[in-house]
C-alpha cells in the first residue's frame, strides 16, 4: 500500500514539474521571438541589398523602444505577478511587432503573415507567463506599428519600373520618386488630397474604476473592491470607409487588475478580474457643412467578463470564479465643430441594451490634424455597465482620460 501511495505521488509530482516545464517553455518561445523577427527583419533587408529599408527599420525599432520603455518609466503599473511596476506596455511586444510590421509593409504579405503570427505568439507567451495584462500587449503592438508606418514604406514604392513609349521609341522608365505617399517616406507630409479607406487609432491613458458590484460565488455575498491605484490602459480600433458617408470600425479595449478587497464579515480575499470590451459600430455621416460633424448609427458590443477570487497574492489556487459573454446592441452618434481645418471638437456616446441590462459610454475629444494621414487627438471617456443578473460584475463604472494618435491609409 505504501509503494502505491509512493508511486502515485511520484507521478503526480512529475506530471505538476512537466506542466511547469512546459509553461516556462511558452514564455521562453516567446524570449526568443521578441529578438529574432527584428534582427531578421534587419538580416534580410541586408542580404537583398536593400539599404534603404535597414535604415528604416533601425529608426522604427530605435523609435518603438525609446517610447515603449519611457512610457514604462512613467506609467508604473504593477505586473500581474506582482514582481516588478514596470507592466505597461510590452516590450517583447513591441520588440516583436516592430521586426513583423516592417516585414508586412516593407515586402508584403509573403513575409509580413507569418512574422505577424509570431509576433501575435510573442503577446499571448507574455499574458499566459503572468508577465504582462492584454492592454500592456495591445499598446506595445500598437507602439510598433504606429513607428513602421511612420519610418517604413513598401520597397516598390521607392524604386518604380514601368514601360515607356514615346513615338516609335520604347524603353523602361525608372522612377525614384514615391506618387503614392508624395515623399519618399511616410514621415514627410503630402500635400495633395487623397481619400483614406482606412485607419488606425492608438488610445492610452489612465482608467479609474469608480465603482463597481461583484457577487461572491461560494456564499452569494457582496464584494466591494477598492482600487488604490488609477491603471493606465489602451485601446485599438480599426475603421474603413466604405464610402463618403458609410464607416465601419472595430474596437478592442481590455480592462484588466488584480487587486485585494473584503468579504462582508469575513477576511481578505484577491481577486482578478476583467472587462473586455469589443465593438463593431457603423456610423452615418449627415454631411450637413464642412464645418459641423454629425453621425449617427448602429454596432454590437460584445463584452467579456471574468472575475477570480483567491485566498493569497501569489494567485494559484483560485478559491471560485465565473466567466461570461454579454452582447449589447449599440446606437451611437457623434456631433462637433471645426474651428480650423486642422482643429475640431468632438462629443460621442453608444446607448446599449440587451433586455436584461444597460451599458452608456459618453465621449469629448479635441483632435489635431497635422495632415492628411496623421492626427492626434486627447480626451475624457465615461463608461457605465448595469446588469443586475451578470454573473461576474452586476455593475461597473469607469472614466479616463486618454491620448489618440492615427494613421489614416
Amino acid at each position: 500500500m505504501k509503494l502505491k501511495t509512493s508511486l502515485v505521488a511520484a507521478a503526480v509530482l512529475a506530471t505538476l514539474s512537466a506542466n511547469s516545464m512546459a509553461e516556462e517553455t511558452y514564455v521562453q518561445i516567446g524570449d526568443y521571438t521578441q529578438i529574432l523577427l527584428p534582427l531578421g527583419g534587419l538580416a534580410v533587408s541586408l542580404m537583398k541589398e536593400d539599404y534603404a529599408g535597414s535604415l528604416q527599420l533601425t529608426k522604427s525599432f530605435a523609435t518603438t523602444m525609446v517610447f515603449t520603455h519611457g512610457i514604462k518609466f512613467a506609467v508604473d503599473k504593477r505586473r500581474p505577478n506582482f514582481t516588478t511596476n514596470n507592466s505597461f506596455p510590452s516590450g517583447h511586444t513591441a520588440a516583436a511587432f516592430s521586426g513583423a510590421s516592417f516585414f508586412q509593409t516593407r515586402y508584403g504579405s509573403a513575409w509580413g503573415v507569418p512574422a505577424y503570427a509570431l509576433a501575435a505568439y510573442t503577446g499571448w507567451s507574455r499574458v499566459h507567463g503572468d508577465k504582462h495584462y492584454w492592454d500592456d500587449v495591445v499598446a506595445g503592438a500598437s507602439i510598433a506599428t504606429l513607428s513602421n508606418l511612420f519610418f517604413v514604406n513598401p520597397i516598390d514604392e521607392d524604386i518604380r519600373v514601368s514601360p515607356m513609349v514615346d513615338g516609335d521609341a520604347k524603353g523602361l522608365k525608372i522612377s525614384l520618386s514615391n506618387g503614392f505617399f508624395e515623399g519618399g517616406t511616410r514621415s514627410k507630409k503630402p500635400t495633395t488630397t487623397f481619400d483614406p479607406q482606412f485607419k488606425f487609432d492608438f488610445l492610452l491613458g489612465p482608467t479609474r474604476l469608480k465603482s463597481n458590484d461583484i457577487g461572491s460565488f461560494a456564499n452569494d455575498q457582496n464584494i466591494e473592491f477598492g482600487q488604490e491605484d488609477t491603471v493606465t490602459t489602451a485601446a485599438a480600433r480599426w475603421t474603413w470607409f466604405a464610402s463618403d458617408q458609410h464607416s465601419f470600425s472595430y474596437q478592442t479595449q481590455p480592462y484588466e487588475a488584480r487587486d485585494q478587497g473584503k468579504v462582508e464579515g469575513s477576511t481578505d480575499v484577491y481577486a482578478q478580474y476583467q472587462v473586455w470590451d469589443n465593438a463593431v459600430n457603423w456610423q452615418y455621416d449627415l454631411q450637413l457643412d464642412k464645418q459641423w460633424i454629425a453621425k449617427a448609427g448602429l454596432g454590437l458590443l460584445v463584452q467579456y467578463a471574468q472575475a477570480s477570487l483567491y485566498p493569497d497574492s501569489s494567485f494559484s489556487s483560485e478559491l471560485s470564479g465565473e466567466e461570461e459573454w454579454l452582447f449589447y446592441p449599440l446606437v451611437n452618434a457623434t456631433v462637433g465643430y471645426y474651428f480650423t481645418p486642422s482643429v475640431n471638437l468632438a462629443l460621442a456616446g453608444e446607448y446599449g441594451n440587451n433586455g436584461d441590462g444597460e451599458v452608456v459610454s459618453s465621449d469629448l475629444s479635441v483632435n489635431y490634424a497635422f495632415n492628411q494621414r496623421w492626427d492626434i487627438g486627447g480626451g475624457y471617456n465615461y463608461y457605465k455597465r448595469d446588469q443586475d443578473n451578470a454573473k461576474t460584475f452586476r455593475k461597473v463604472e469607469f472614466d479616463s482620460i486618454y491620448l489618440r494618435l492615427g494613421y489614416a491609409f
